[in-house]
């Protein structure tokens, strides 16, 4: 549980390093934008979906990891967002787990010169009983959990071992 959790932060750092050195999250315009990541409401939890990383684990059965960046720190809100990015992907037949790792936006000022960045936030993982790293096509279509994880909560998460 806890190399779960340490590779779930290592993704979100270096997504984040990504977005840093040079790769901004692209506008998402026209037919093909999502309905949950449209930058022009106002309304919506969810700033934009800058990342798809899908990874093929055996024939037709794929692990898909969505990095987005969310609108506020509202919880509830944010929550709301990542599972609806989650079920969105879900759609595709061949996904068999989903990670999505939520960020906030930099503050105004951060960011620019190698400054800090967009701020993991947290993640959310819909994923078989074995777990991310146990995804194969025989636990593709077992049932699946939800988790959603608070970047501060980290420290009390049941999964983290040894000292704090």
């Amino acid at each position: 549980m806890r190399s779960r959790i340490l590779a779930a932060l290592l993704v979100a750092a270096l997504a984040g390093c990504a977005l840093e050195h040079g790769n901004p999250p692209p506008t998402r315009t026209g037919a093909g934008a999502s309905p949950h990541a449209s930058r022009d409401s106002a309304s919506s939890p969810l700033h934009g979906i800058f990342d798809r990383r899908p990874d093929t684990v055996a024939s037709g059965v794929t692990r898909l990891v969505v990095s987005v960046v969310l609108r506020g720190a509202e919880r509830t809100a944010s929550r709301a967002a990542m599972e609806a990015v989650a079920d969105d992907a879900r759609r595709d037949t061949t996904v068999a787990a989903v990670r999505v790792l939520g960020y906030l936006p930099p503050t105004p000022g951060h960011g620019d010169r190698g400054g800090p960045g967009l701020v993991p936030f947290a993640y959310l993982e819909w994923i078989p009983a074995g777990g991310w790293d146990d995804v194969s096509a025989s636990t593709a279509r077992s049932a699946h959990h939800t988790e959603v994880v608070f970047m501060e909560d980290l420290r009390t998460h049941p999964g983290r071992e040894g000292p704090q």
